[in-house]
């Protein structure tokens, strides 16, 4: 099947899914399109970033503003410091525009080669210096991409994509929006947070008697049980980070697990474990000096070979079809007191220990000298002994069994323990927040995040190193009520840019208390310049109530 945007444009099949399973059909989509395209063309700035949570919405003011020969960039999130930073330079968040009454939405759309080597989009990442960087792509970049996923997963015609990932990130864009767009095939609006969720949704689509794909991440895969089963469902994909090894039994379909980034776009593809990866069929490889994985592909931002910084073993070095196997990253050997030291190979020593389930290790400068540290996940018995004991005494315990893996100064000095790695938006490990957990803690940790346009949830640790634990009080440490408006009120503002200060308080109740390692959701719903929050810890309130804020729009 030819995979390109032109093709259904006049179509009358449906593209998307609403959450009531109303269609919203390929023809009404770009009407839209065009009307919004006219009004977006007339505003000023060349340059405008978009955020936006509906899927649907999202992709016609990404399709408009490109038609409008806008640039587009798609920031990691839509906090204040970002907006203010971006507004610094002319850059505004875009938005629906007002339809003029005499704007014709029946113009004949061409979307040539000529329109999709100019429309140009700049996706942030952190690559592995945890630095972000804008990486430019086009729309024929991503074409090719989207025809290069065609060709490699063969899907019928009538399938629809179920998301629990974000279209801001590339991965979630190209396989929940832009693969439909092209191919004819239709999505469902909603981002789904939960397994049971993926579940629901294709149980309430399973009179419609089609197909579905599911495009997920390690995070919520490795939160699969086996009583949740997948109906009507052709295939689950991942990317964003390494599915871990012994999550695919808990599926009842098989996983494409998916490798690349946002410089290359996707590389390679397997459906096992320990599976060699298998290279896209736009994509070609070579190894290169330490084994260095190169990568060229019609749909990476540049034309010329990418070092990706992945080590690599290849089964034939001459095919650049070759299946190859990952071996770390390159650009995680350090040099530390003039010795050389692979991160990727002490977190392997380390997860050997019984007690650790996962680590991240990571260097922190301390007075003009570096330091190993590490973030790691314990094993239920041996968190269940961290918080009937003490810490020293498990960090002691850690580095007694790592002297006979490790040499001393490849053992991290400075440990943290939390029930999982933290994860950003787009589901990757959060390398620079880690980094932050090692500095003075004023506030309990995201774990995860899921925003809605009116709503939030965040998953928050309270580790034992927090500020409001210290002195609160020293037998029994809890955290107390003004620090959980302190900390709801910092998420709010994160969650909702437009709010500026909280002026007020409603019904505030503490009902319980929070100790140290205790692992809660806070729960944030916004109505105009009221956000009531809920902190519940299984299926207990713990605090609640509603803070009133004053928003930009109340002070123009």
């Amino acid at each position: 099947m030819l995979c390109h945007f032109q093709n259904h444009i006049h179509s009358l099949k449906p593209l998307c899914l609403q959450a009531d399973l109303s269609p919203i059909h390929f023809q009404d989509f770009w009407q839209e399109v065009i009307q919004q395209s006219h009004a977006i063309q007339l505003l000023a700035q060349d340059s405008w970033a978009l955020w936006e949570p509906d899927s649907y919405e999202f992709l016609v003011l990404l399709f408009a503003a490109l038609l409008a020969q806008k640039q587009v960039l798609l920031p990691p999130n839509r906090v204040s410091d970002l907006e203010k930073e971006l507004a610094e330079q002319n850059i505004l968040f875009l938005q629906r525009q007002p339809i003029s009454a005499t704007a014709d939405p029946q113009v004949e759309l061409n979307l040539n080669d000529a329109f999709l080597n100019q429309a140009q989009l700049y996706f942030y990442t952190s690559g592995s210096t945890g630095q972000p960087k804008k990486i430019p792509r086009t729309l024929r970049q991503l074409l090719n991409e989207v025809q290069g996923l065609e060709a490699s997963f063969p899907l019928p015609e009538q399938a629809i994509a179920i998301a629990t990932v974000s279209h801001q990130h590339i991965y979630g864009l190209l396989f929940k929006l832009l693969w439909p767009l092209a191919s004819g095939r239709c999505f469902y609006q909603t981002q789904l947070a939960f397994p049971e969720d993926v579940a629901d949704i294709q149980t309430k689509l399973a009179p419609l008697n089609i197909k579905n794909y599911v495009i997920s991440s390690p995070a919520l895969l490795k939160r699969w049980t086996p009583d949740v089963r997948l109906q009507h469902c052709l295939s689950i994909y991942s990317s964003g980070g390494k599915l871990d090894s012994g999550v695919r039994p808990y599926l009842n379909r098989p996983i494409n697990e998916v490798f690349g980034s946002s410089e290359t776009g996707g590389i390679a593809h397997r459906q096992q474990d320990d599976a060699l990866w298998i290279p896209f069929a736009n994509v070609d490889i070579q190894m290169r000096d330490q084994q260095e994985l190169a990568v060229q592909a019609n749909h990476a931002f540049s034309e010329s070979w990418i070092l990706t910084g992945d080590k690599i073993e290849v089964l034939d070095a001459t095919n650049p079809k070759s299946p190859f196997r990952l071996l770390g990253r390159l650009d995680r050997i350090v040099k530390l007191e003039e010795k050389r030291l692979s991160l990727d190979a002490i977190e392997h020593k380390i997860i050997e220990l019984d007690d650790i389930a996962q680590c991240h290790v990571l260097i922190l400068e301390r007075e003009h000298r570096q330091i190993l540290a590490c973030v790691a996940v314990l094993s239920e018995a041996a968190r269940q002994q961290l918080q009937s004991s003490n810490k020293v005494q498990c960090v002691a315990a850690i580095k007694a069994q790592l002297q006979l893996k490790l040499e001393g100064i490849a053992i991290p000095r400075q440990w943290r323990f939390l029930t999982q790695l933290p994860q950003n938006a787009q589901s990757k490990l959060n390398k620079q927040y880690m980094k932050s957990l090692f500095q003075p803690m004023l506030l309990p940790i995201v774990l995860a995040q899921h925003n809605a346009p009116d709503q939030a949830i965040y998953q928050l640790e309270f580790s034992a190193e927090l500020e409001c634990f210290k002195g609160h009080f020293p037998d029994y440490p809890i955290f107390p009520g003004v620090g959980q408006i302190g900390f709801v009120q910092h998420f709010a503002r994160q969650t909702w840019a437009d709010l500026e200060w909280c002026n007020g308080f409603e019904q505030l109740k503490f009902q319980d208390l929070i100790r140290p390692y205790m692992v809660l959701q806070l729960k944030l719903s916004r109505k105009l310049h009221k956000v009531s929050f809920e902190l519940t810890h299984a299926d207990q309130t713990l605090a609640s109530g509603r803070l009133l804020f004053k928003t930009q729009t109340e002070q123009v």
